[in-house]
This record gives C-alpha cells, structure tokens and sequence, in this order.
C-alpha cells in the first residue's frame, strides 16, 4: 500500500475516533435519570396520648382603685379664691383683662405628679409649660396667662390641652375679644 493512503487511514480513524469520544463524553451526553423507587406509606403513627387538661383559671383579683393623679375638670376664670378655685368662670375674655386662670380640679395628686398644657391660638401653637404641685393632696391647681403693664392680648380663638404625666386628659377652649 501507498504510504500516503495508510496517513489517510489512519488520520480518518484518528478523526472519526476522536469523534466518538467527543460525542459519548459525560457532559455532552444527558444524564439518564434512574426511575424513583416506589414510594411506601408510612407506618402507622403510634396511638397518642390524651392532651393533659387545660390549666385552670385564676381568680380574678381585683385591683384596688387606682390613685394616679387625674385632671376631673378644667374650668377658665379672672380671678381665684384663697384656696385656688375658680372665681367668675367665663370662656370669653377681652384683650385688656389682667390675667386668666386656667383652673384645674385635681384628684391623686402629689409633689412628682407632671401638670402640663399646650395653648395654640387660631390652631396655631403658641406655648407649653409643664409644672408640679407644691404639696400632696392639692385639690386645685391653675396656670395663669397675666398680661404685663400697657400689653393686650391678640383677639381671636385659643385651645388649651392639658396633660397628667405627658398624657393628654382634657382640653378647653377660650374667645379673646
């Protein structure tokens, strides 16, 4: 035989095996999948025990009333008594009166107890103060809004909120004319 018809054969078998191999290779092949085996029931669950008794209720103890500091009514004057209650209560005042008294009726109060408000005119914030009894047991407790010398007050609506501790417990509204 020719030499180059035996480097012809033997260079196709080269090519034609390389091929194959190529072709047949694990990542070019899909996988074949195996069949799942059957799948069994499971075995029966073994009988269960009866649940223990719910636990029984408490009695219900009742608290005693409670004895936080509380506002019971907040009233608006021009004036106070010795004892801090209101005097000529009114929800309208003129620009020229000397002061207002935002009186408040307490219950539960003591030194620590936190009084506040937030006064906003035309709905509109204005001011805030926060303050404290003097002594425990006080039955009255007011904020005072007093003009100085020569001043007026702006003509308009104002609302006050009052707090006990930083919560907020009544509010009240007021016309300065």
């Amino acid at each position: 035989m020719d030499k180059k018809l035996i480097i012809y054969i033997v260079v196709a078998v080269a090519l034609v095996g390389g091929l194959v191999v190529y072709f047949t290779s694990p990542s070019q092949v899909a996988p074949v999948v195996a069949p799942a085996p059957p799948q069994t029931p499971p075995a029966a669950l073994p009988p269960t025990q009866p649940l223990p008794p719910a636990p029984t209720p408490k009695p219900v103890i009742k608290s005693k009333p409670s004895t936080q500091a509380t506002i019971t009514s907040v009233v608006l004057s021009q004036a106070i008594s010795a004892n801090g209650a209101p005097l000529n209560p009114a929800t309208t005042f003129s620009a020229s009166a000397p002061a207002i008294y935002a009186v408040l009726a307490l219950k539960n109060a003591v030194q620590r107890t936190e009084l506040s408000y937030v006064r906003y005119y035309e709905g509109k914030y204005v001011d805030a103060k926060v303050s404290h009894p003097t002594q425990k047991g006080v039955r009255y407790f007011h904020f005072d809004f007093a003009l100085k010398p020569g001043q007026t007050r702006k003509a308009g609506n104002y609302t006050l909120n009052f707090y006990v501790n930083g919560k907020k417990t009544q509010s009240v509204s007021y016309v300065v004319r």
